[in-house]
């Protein structure tokens, strides 16, 4: 499945979104409607949304560095991040007129996994690096990976 997944661009580009949606909750949905992905709902793709979702996205990108700001791994968080990215992978499943199922599925784990590892790969390099820098290297992350799931859906 790990393989052929790779090789499907509508579940490769999944996979991407469901990446960026660990680290960032809003940018792998932000990055679809931005790019007014055919599989998105009719309302999503108009011109208030993309402003609405370009906001949502400054927004998160600004509230991760607070310290008040809850950990990513609290069941809130990652239940944000499992809908975000299993919504994402539905997007890019209708765009494709693929199913839908194993698309958000395989979003959905994929951010719960990214949530983890972006968590424990913080941590780990704040310790040796500016936290801030740190938080702004994984900002980088999760835009550069959303975009490449919003350029490699079909």
């Amino acid at each position: 499945m790990a393989s052929e997944s790779l090789r499907s661009p509508y579940l490769g580009a999944a996979i991407l979104a469901g990446a960026a949606t660990g680290l960032r909750s809003t940018v792998g949905v932000a990055a679809l409607i931005d790019d007014r992905s055919s599989g998105l709902p009719t309302w999503l793709a108009r011109g208030p949304a993309v402003v609405l979702a370009r906001l949502a996205v400054t927004g998160e990108l600004v509230v991760d560095k607070l310290p008040s700001t809850a950990s990513r791994l609290e069941p809130a968080g990652l239940a944000a991040r499992a809908a975000f990215a299993a919504f994402a992978g539905a997007v890019i499943a209708r765009s494709a007129d693929q199913p839908v199922v194993p698309a958000a599925i395989v979003a959905s784990a994929t951010a719960l996994a990214s949530a983890r590892i972006g968590h424990d790969v913080r941590v780990a390099a704040s310790q040796r690096l500016q936290p801030c820098g740190v938080a702004a290297a994984e900002d980088g992350l999760a835009l550069a990976l959303a975009g490449a799931a919003a350029e490699r859906r079909p």
